[in-house]
């Protein structure tokens, strides 16, 4: 197939995604694909040709490995890059955050009958947004942590359920402005934080145990993946500096744990309306056993270090043919 790549764009995880769009490239081409490696941000220049049977011809030609930042106050989507989507066979989104994650893309590019991977724009909304996830889950009967919301410019302080607290963006993702906040006396700088990111923060009472998370493929659930940061907790650098965690697949539970993450994390899917694949995170509680799901990804990262492509390993799908998989609508 022709297949564009659409990595980078203007989100705090700009960074993440290009890693991921690159990897991406590389392994479809591997399996005899003819891809575009296109940064949304950036006007893409007039070439002949666009799309590429070789890595090796995308690293030569591709307006991704300029190394200039997008423009300022740039737009999510360039019309040159438009233009060239409309003659992919297929679009792989591999954006995180902002407009690529929250559904906005996805709405122009359906729009404009541009088929892409992933979820619809409704699922990517709700899944970007942690206060409408936690409100969904609820409603589905799925156990979410107790929490408050925070508006920037309200009169009243932030107050959060309880203490140890965790202060994280309500939009956003690979944990950019989030903070543990022990005591109150640090949570005005940690709302500072997460204010820098979004208007909206949440407040949301920390729960204390192993941390997991289960991909899903094809509708299918296929593994849970234990996740032990060497220090601290699972914050940007633990999640993208190879060897700073240690990510375990599958995570050492009993059969009824296992079970249960895994069916928990399907409903999670189908409750927000994911489809084909998504990444649900969760936190098992040491003292109750009780499972707490804290968000759900859209667009799960696709890195070295990323724990959807563990996940798939473990099941004996490796990276190329994940993002095949991945491909199917």
């Amino acid at each position: 197939m022709k297949i564009a790549v659409l990595a980078g764009g203007i989100s705090p995880e700009r960074e993440v995604s290009l890693c991921s769009g690159k990897m991406i490239a590389a392994a479809l081409t591997s399996r005899g694909h003819s891809v575009a490696l296109l940064d949304p941000s950036k006007e893409s220049p007039v070439l002949r040709e666009q799309f590429f049977r070789t890595y090796d011809e995308i690293e030569k030609n591709s307006p991704v490995f300029d190394k200039s930042p997008p423009p300022e106050n740039g737009v999510s989507i360039t019309e040159s890059v438009l233009g060239l989507l409309k003659s992919a066979q297929r679009v792989f989104l591999a954006l995180h955050g902002g407009d690529g994650e929250n559904g906005n893309i996805q709405a122009l590019l359906g729009a404009l009958g541009i088929v892409y991977n992933g979820s619809p724009p409704s699922a990517c909304a709700v899944a970007m947004d942690k206060i409408l996830t936690k409100k969904l889950f609820a409603a589905s009967g799925i156990l979410t942590p107790e929490y408050t919301v925070y508006l920037k410019g309200q009169r009243t302080p932030p107050l959060p359920p309880r203490y140890p607290c965790v202060v994280k963006p309500a939009n956003g993702g690979s944990s950019v402005g989030v903070s543990f906040v022990m005591r109150p006396f640090g949570l005005e700088e940690a709302v500072e934080k997460a204010l820098g990111q979004c208007e909206r923060v949440l407040l949301e009472s920390a729960v204390f145990g192993r941390e997991l998370t289960v991909g899903v493929l094809r509708d299918k659930p296929l593994a849970v993946t234990e996740i032990n940061p060497k220090n601290g907790f699972y914050d940007y650098n633990n999640k993208y500096i190879f060897g700073r965690t240690e990510e375990i697949t599958p995570a050492p539970l009993s059969d009824e744990l296992t079970a249960r993450a895994m069916r928990i994390a399907l409903k999670a899917h189908q409750a927000v309306g994911m489809r084909n694949f998504s990444r649900t995170d969760f936190i098992l509680e040491q003292e109750t056993g009780l499972l707490y799901a804290l968000e759900i990804n859209a667009l799960p990262g696709m890195t070295a270090t990323s724990l959807l492509p563990q996940a798939a390993k473990y099941r004996g799908i490796d990276y190329a043919s994940l993002c095949e998989q991945m491909l199917e609508v």
